[in-house]
């Protein structure tokens, strides 16, 4: 196994590419970029960086782009030279991007073209420090061609002949040399990436993740894929979770590259995305979230797809994994020839990735899964002391992969770190076995298609609204989702659906569409607990009870 301690990101990569230089380091549409060819547009990058855009060690970039190549070389070149990456969802509103990238202190900003022509007048307040990336940066010469000529004509039609991009300066016109940037050493402990998640209470928190973290992550490749390091190699693993997303930056990008081991982007996911990946690359394992597989097993061009035989093995996450869904991906692969298995792991944004994850040498139906090696799993009751076998109580996670901090919150961090061990905000249990069983969440956050939304952040959004009393967020369930929003809302204006369209609208401004209520229901008034705050639990008791939802 590589020694991966006190190693920065880039040097584990670049370790990789010496020792497999000629391999494929990412599959990309039709595009293949060899290890070589990566860590070459990597140093570029790094030059660009360092010596035209002026960035140094501890600076904040923000890269806000879909599954694309530009996100890795970003990522990789940042980190050579110990700068610091932002993670952001690509279809961000401005808004909210722009909250991140001031309270970030953000040098620069890597935006999406897409994103941009979607509100350009606002984008037009701070073209002096973005730049933007393109799908087809990376595409081959032809299909760049088509593509290009394609999209301008939709963004054309979108934007109308009064708005244009002048101004803007573009990712594919930075050019660099190589080996002229600095390249940070002994950078273990210091901080590579920033996150945005719920925090451990479900109030968005923007979390500082370490090369260490990372790299822990990246180490553990092997022993969750129950094969040696040297059976990854020339394999793929598919990577269609998105690069802000702890789970898709750690596990299917970083820990392949990492191992010699390839990564396959599909910026967006559908089935037939997944079936022509796997036709054009050797994808033997794959991450996604439920109902990304929930898609891929009801779909008959991936069941049907004879290289499904080459899947060793799958992983879900990012939310709870039905146990129907399971057992039926698994007699489904069988059934056609195929000894893959698909498997739950759990984790959150402060570790990364899965720290706890079911494989084929540690399983067992309905857990959670067995602690990674390295880490520690504790059950604790509110005041603090560690629960029995089979009581239930709030999950403690004590890993290599736990978290620097929260950004600039000592108090947060405070909160949810105790004795090394961070407080996840979930409930459950572990058995005398050592696996772990989720049984619900203490704090507030629903997961929407595997993306956590915050009710609080909704419902702290809709009260700027006027006219607006009072409200809550809570989840109810979507056939598409898995989950949704509802909101209630107490207000005295006449017009409800002018209201009902003022909060669709202002949530659209400012939050991702994941967190726009499916459903807004109005009423005279919200109950209250004993300290006079809203009483969301028995709002969504109550919404479970009428919708039939047993616990």
């Amino acid at each position: 196994m590589y020694e991966f301690t006190n190693k920065s990101m880039y040097e584990v990569f670049h370790e990789a590419a010496l020792k497999v230089p000629n391999n494929t380091a990412i599959y990309y549409q039709k595009k293949k970029i060899s290890f070589k060819k990566l860590d070459r547009q990597i140093d570029k990058m790094a030059d660009v960086l360092e010596h035209k855009l002026r960035v140094r060690k501890g600076d904040v970039v923000t890269v806000c782009l879909p599954n694309i190549p530009n996100v890795l070389v970003l990522v990789y070149a940042l980190n050579k030279l110990g700068a610091i990456c932002s993670l952001v969802h690509p279809f961000t509103p401005y808004n909210q991007l722009k909250y991140i990238i001031d309270n970030t202190r953000s040098k620069w900003a890597f935006v999406f073209e897409q994103r941009v022509a979607k509100e350009i007048d606002k984008f037009k307040a701070i073209p002096d420090i973005c730049y933007v990336s393109r799908v087809e940066d990376f595409l081959p010469a032809i299909d760049k061609f088509f593509y290009h000529h394609f999209m301008n004509f939709k963004i054309r039609k979108k934007l109308g002949k009064s708005k244009k991009f002048e101004g803007f300066k573009y990712y594919h016109k930075l050019k660099g040399k190589p080996h002229r940037s600095t390249t940070v050493t002994d950078a273990g402990k210091e901080c590579a990436l920033l996150l945005q998640s719920g925090s451990t209470t479900g109030d968005p928190k923007t979390i500082c993740i370490s090369n260490d973290n990372m790299n822990f992550i990246a180490s553990g490749a092997a022993e969750l894929m129950c094969l040696p390091e040297e059976a990854l190699i020339g394999k793929g693993m598919l990577s269609f979770l998105p690069s802000f997303h702890g789970f898709g930056i750690g596990m299917t990008m970083h820990a392949p590259l990492a191992t010699g081991w390839a990564s396959v982007f599909i910026p967006k996911f559908s089935p037939e995305a997944v079936v022509q990946a796997m036709r054009r690359t050797p994808v033997n394992a794959i991450c996604g979230v439920p109902t990304a597989y929930e898609q891929l097993i009801n779909s008959p061009i991936f069941v049907n797809c004879s290289k499904i035989r080459d899947l060793h093995v799958c992983w879900s996450g990012g939310d709870t994994m039905p146990f129907e869904l399971k057992t039926k991906w698994d007699n489904t692969m069988k059934e056609k020839g195929s000894n893959c298995h698909l498997f739950e792991g759990y984790g959150l944004t402060e570790c990364v990735a899965a720290v706890v994850v079911n494989t084929y040498d540690h399983n067992k139906e309905k857990s959670l899964g067995y602690p990674t090696n390295g880490t520690e799993i504790k059950i604790m009751n509110e005041r603090g002391k560690e629960l029995k076998t089979g009581e239930i109580g709030e999950i403690a996670v004590k890993s290599p992969a736990n978290m620097i901090s929260y950004f600039a919150d000592a108090a947060a961090t405070d909160a949810a770190v105790r004795d090394g061990y961070i407080y996840t905000g979930d409930l459950g249990y572990k058995d005398e076995d050592g696996f772990i069983f989720f049984t619900s969440r203490k704090k507030r956050v629903v997961k929407v298609s595997g993306v956590g939304v915050f009710p609080t952040e909704i419902e702290r959004l809709v009260a700027t609204i006027p006219g607006v009393k009072d409200s809550v967020a809570i989840k109810i369930p979507d056939e598409r989702l898995q989950a949704a929003i509802k909101m209630f809302v107490v207000t005295d204006v006449v017009d409800k659906e002018g209201m009902r369209q003022d909060i669709i609208d202002v949530c659209h401004r400012y939050l991702i569409r994941w967190a726009v209520p499916k459903e807004i229901e109005f009423v005279d008034s919200l109950p209250k607990t004993p300290l006079g705050k809203t009483d969301f639990r028995k709002m969504q008791e109550t919404e479970d009870k009428l919708r039939g939802i047993s616990k």
